[in-house]
C-alpha cells in the first residue's frame, strides 16, 4: 500500500492536536481530520461586545487546577499567560421557592482554579501553531468527518463522504459515543470495545453554559465574588467569568452559569425556549442574585453541548451521578489500548484514567497516543 500520510488523527480537539503536534515534532507526516469547520473540539471561546473580533468567553472548558500536571506542563511549554479565577468576596445561595438569596463565605472551600488570558482557545491556537512549525507541518482538513476506517495488511484506509486517504496507522481522538455512532470499523471492533464506546459518558456532555457580559464587574464592588449556587433556575452554578485587561484593551466583565440538566420539566422548557426568552430568564435570575445592575447586559452568549452532534450521544442528556470511571485498560473492552496490530490508537480525555474528562486527561491521552505510535 502507498500511503498519503504516516498517521491520520481523527478529531481536532486538545487530545488530537496534542498527538498531532508530538508526532509531527518527531518527524512523522500527520493528517488531522476534523468534522467541524474549526479546531478545538469542546474548547469553544466566543467573542463578545465591545470586542467582536477578540474571543474571550469560554463556552466550553475554562479551568485547570494545581494538581493536574499534564495541562500545567503544556501551558508552561507553550508559554501561555495564566491568571487565577476570581474568588474574593461573598458567595450567594438561592434555595428557590420564592425565598430571598443569602450570602455566605466560600473562601478556602476549593483549590485555586486557573484560566488562560484570552480564553482557552489560546491553548488550541498555540497547539495548532506549534504543529505548523514542525519540520513536517501537520496537514489539517476541516469539515472532513470520517465515516469508515478499514484496516489492510499494511495500513488503514480513512473514508469520508468526499474524501479517501491512506495511512500507516490512525489515532482516534473523538468522544467515544460519537465514534460508536459515526464511524464504521472494518473489520469490526471486538464486542467489548464496541460496548465500551457506547457506554462511555461524554464528560460535561449534558452541559449548557450561558455567559453575560457587562461594562463593569459591579458585583465585585458590592463585595460579592460572582460565585453562586441557585435552585431558583435556570442557572445552577454561577461564576465570575471576567478577563484581566490585555494590553490597551479594558478588562472583560462577565458572569457565567451552568444551566440545570434536562432532568426536570423547567430545565427542558428553558433549553427548548427561544434565545430571547432564555436571555431574559438568565438576566432575571442574575438580578435576583447580584442586584438590578445585572439586567443591564452588554452581550449574551450560550452553548448547549447536549445538542452538539460531534461531542455527544443521545445518552448524554442526563449527567452522571458521580465522576465516571475512565480509561478502562482491560484488554476485552479497553480504550487505553491499541488495536489492529497497533494500527489503531485511542486518544481523548475519556480514554485515560488519571484526569479523565478534564483538559489534563486530553493532554495526557494525546501524549500517550503519540508515544504508542512512535514506539518501535
Amino acid at each position: 500500500m502507498e500511503f498519503d500520510t504516516d498517521v491520520a488523527v481523527i478529531g481536532g480537539g486538545v487530545a488530537g492536536l496534542t498527538a498531532a503536534w508530538q508526532l509531527a515534532t518527531a518527524g512523522r507526516h500527520v493528517t488531522l481530520f476534523e468534522a467541524r469547520s474549526r479546531l478545538g473540539g469542546r474548547v469553544l471561546t466566543a467573542p463578545a461586545a465591545p470586542w467582536p473580533d477578540r474571543p474571550w468567553l469560554d463556552l466550553g472548558p475554562a479551568w485547570f487546577w494545581p494538581h493536574q500536571p499534564h495541562i500545567r506542563a503544556l501551558v508552561a511549554e507553550l508559554t501561555l499567560p495564566v491568571f487565577a479565577q476570581h474568588q474574593a468576596g461573598l458567595a450567594r445561595y438561592d434555595a428557590g421557592g420564592g425565598r430571598a438569596p443569602e450570602s455566605f463565605d466560600a473562601s478556602g472551600q476549593a483549590a485555586p482554579s486557573y484560566r488562560l488570558m484570552g480564553g482557552m482557545h489560546a491553548l488550541t491556537e498555540a497547539l495548532a501553531a506549534a504543529s505548523q512549525r514542525a519540520d513536517t507541518p501537520v496537514t489539517v482538513r476541516l469539515g472532513a468527518p470520517v465515516h469508515t476506517l478499514a484496516v489492510h495488511r499494511d495500513g488503514v484506509v480513512i473514508r469520508g463522504d468526499d474524501h479517501t486517504s491512506t495511512a500507516r496507522c490512525v489515532v482516534v481522538a473523538a468522544p467515544p459515543r460519537v465514534v460508536a455512532r459515526e464511524i464504521t470499523f472494518d473489520p469490526p471492533l471486538p464486542p467489548g470495545v464496541q460496548t465500551r464506546l457506547r457506554d462511555t459518558v461524554t464528560w460535561m456532555g449534558h452541559a449548557m453554559k450561558c455567559v453575560v457580559t457587562y461594562r463593569a464587574s459591579f458585583w465585585r464592588g458590592a463585595g460579592l465574588s460572582g460565585y453562586a449556587v441557585s435552585w431558583g433556575g435556570p442557572l445552577q452554578e454561577i461564576h465570575d467569568a471576567g478577563m484581566p485587561a490585555q494590553g490597551v484593551d479594558d478588562a472583560g466583565h462577565a458572569l457565567m452559569g451552568f444551566v440545570a440538566p434536562r432532568t426536570t420539566a423547567a430545565a427542558r422548557a428553558f433549553r427548548d425556549a427561544d434565545a430571547a426568552a432564555r436571555r431574559a430568564a438568565v438576566l432575571t435570575q442574575l438580578a435576583r442574585l447580584f442586584g438590578p445592575d445585572a439586567q443591564h447586559a452588554v452581550d449574551y452568549a450560550e452553548y448547549d453541548w447536549a445538542r452538539d452532534p460531534y461531542s455527544c450521544g443521545a445518552q448524554d442528556d442526563e449527567p452522571p451521578t458521580a465522576h465516571p470511571e475512565y480509561g478502562h485498560p482491560e484488554p476485552d473492552g479497553g480504550l487505553a489500548t491499541t488495536a489492529w496490530g497497533r494500527r489503531l490508537v485511542w486518544a481523548g480525555t475519556e480514554t485515560i484514567a488519571m484526569g479523565g474528562g478534564y483538559l489534563d486527561g486530553a493532554v495526557a491521552s494525546g501524549r500517550r497516543a503519540a508515544a504508542a505510535v512512535l514506539t518501535p
